[in-house]
């Protein structure tokens, strides 16, 4: 495994659609092994790490990105498959695959004493590489997510069972239509995303040869429950790091009782509840989700002891 040298030309004309206006940054490569992986690395400092997860990429951080950077280190990968990533046919889309991607990732750019930022199922993905070297994490910050089976929750199973429906997969590729369905019925409010920062979201998976990332991370819901429940029963790995939760509470599947388990367990949390939106802080409430962000990373204490 290795990287190659920045690819803004490959952005350009790979990714006509791409708006470099919102999304202004240099990206980077890593080779997988299986497919290039696209991420982000600005600033300077210590690092902050961001993990996305579906239907999105590396874009629901450019907020953040943009107002960390000045005095951090900004990582923001988007899984293969996903975003700016290849997008390779007959390779493994698993969260638990995608997992050991973002592992080799860490390993690769040497990363310690870092802010963890996750979200949907970037959660489990990036809290594997947490729960597998606790020492290299300084602190979390969680958005909606969640880190155990959801074999309970009715809703996420009916999305899991709709997108691996055979039949809906014909339909999909016969009208060549989009994961639009999905994504704006996690928003609060859908009126108030932009149409241009919607086709940001959905570009990357207009081809149907292009979203079988996107269906994997979706059917794994159900079908990865397992690893999720072996990533929960580690959790005490990470039960005293110091935790930042910021939660939408219009979220139609990542139930109240989900923000409960992780205030439940988490031993050093803050939690801001933001109850007029959905799924995706990062884009619906992004100025204050970055003010939280902000003074939680100011207030972080020195760390004590560097474990690897």
């Amino acid at each position: 495994m290795g990287a190659a040298p920045l690819f803004p030309v490959k952005s350009e004309t790979q990714f006509p659609w791409l708006n470099k206006v919102q999304y202004p940054f240099r990206t980077r490569e890593f080779d997988t092994g299986d497919g290039w992986m696209s991420y982000v690395d600005e600033g300077r400092g210590r690092p902050v790490v961001f993990v996305h997860g579906a239907p999105t990429w590396s874009y629901l951080y450019r907020h953040l990105i943009r107002g960390l950077a000045p005095y951090y280190r900004c990582i923001a990968p988007d899984h293969l498959g996903f975003g700016l990533s290849d997008k390779p046919i007959g390779v493994d889309y698993r969260p638990e695959k995608q997992a050991e991607r973002f592992e080799a990732l860490m390993s690769y750019l040497g990363i310690r004493d870092c802010t963890l930022v996750v979200h949907d199922a970037g959660g489990p993905i990036g809290l594997s590489w947490a729960l597998n070297y606790p020492g290299r994490v300084r602190e979390i910050v969680l958005f909606n997510t969640w880190m155990w089976s959801l074999h309970e929750n009715n809703s996420a199973m009916r999305l899991a069972r709709l997108v691996g429906n055979p039949f809906n997969r014909f339909y999909y590729r016969a009208l060549n239509a989009s994961p639009s369905f999905i994504m704006p019925a996690l928003f609060a409010d859908r009126h108030r995303i932009p149409k241009a920062t919607q086709v940001q979201y959905l570009e990357p998976f207009r081809p149907f040869r292009e979203r079988r990332a996107l269906y994997a991370m979706i059917e794994g819901i159900k079908d990865s429950g397992p690893w999720f429940e072996s990533l929960w029963r580690r959790r005490d790995a990470i039960e005293f790091k110091r935790t930042l939760i910021l939660w939408g509470t219009k979220d139609p599947l990542y139930r109240p009782d989900y923000l409960d388990r992780w205030e439940g367990f988490l031993d050093d949390h803050d939690t801001v509840r933001f109850p007029h939106v959905g799924r995706f802080v990062p884009e619906e409430a992004a100025r204050m989700a970055l003010d939280e962000i902000r003074w939680f990373l100011i207030n972080s204490p020195a760390l004590q002891k560097r474990v690897v």
